[in-house]
């Protein structure tokens, strides 16, 4: 997919559990997920990726939105597509600014590249990838550990001013001094033994 991503011109970061391995932890999932920039000419080109007979869209489904053109991808906050190929799925995420994300700005100059599979891949600097976690925490997921674990080891190495700047944009302040804190007391719990 990323592969695809980059050959059809469509900005993308990974974001998700993928991030996590390089931040955290190691951590598997049932899919990936991906961050695109939508423009017209990105949704034009996104547009004729799914078109094509590898990808499968699996949600929205068809009696509840057909995707017949470049618009309908503007319309929408996530597909969710199977590539046919390596039967993996994918969440793309089409409107990165309500997970915490901004194309065009500081968190796409941060973004990290990864090596996976010989293939250069993005994903966000630990500050934005928590900025996304903490923004979009869902309950029975993941999230808490990926958040716990990235700020855990990655404590020293994170910018926090830019980070709590960040965190007061996105109104997370207050979530984040609270993880903050409780990373904090278990660094010292673990000092003192």
């Amino acid at each position: 997919m990323v592969r695809k991503l980059k050959k059809y011109g469509v900005k993308y970061v990974l974001a998700g559990a993928f991030p996590v391995q390089f931040y955290g932890r190691e951590r598997l999932s049932r899919d990936i997920d991906v961050l695109v920039s939508l423009d017209g000419r990105e949704a034009a080109n996104l547009f004729e990726l799914l078109k094509s007979d590898r990808y499968a869209v699996l949600y929205p489904l068809k009696h509840e939105q057909e995707i017949d053109s470049p618009s309908d991808l503007m319309r929408l906050g996530l597909l969710k597509v199977k590539d046919k190929e390596t039967r993996s799925t994918v969440d793309i995420i089409l409107r990165p600014t309500e997970v915490g994300f901004k194309f065009g700005g500081e968190p796409e100059e941060r973004t990290r590249t990864v090596i996976l599979d010989g293939e250069q891949i993005l994903i966000p600097s630990p500050e934005d990838y928590l900025i996304m976690k903490l923004k979009s925490r869902r309950p029975g997921t993941h999230d808490f550990e990926d958040i716990i674990s990235t700020l855990s080891t990655q404590f020293s190495h994170l910018d926090w001013a830019y980070l709590q700047r960040r965190a007061e944009e996105e109104k997370l302040t207050g979530l984040l001094n609270h993880y903050k804190e409780a990373v904090e007391r278990k660094m010292r719990k673990a000092e003192t033994r």
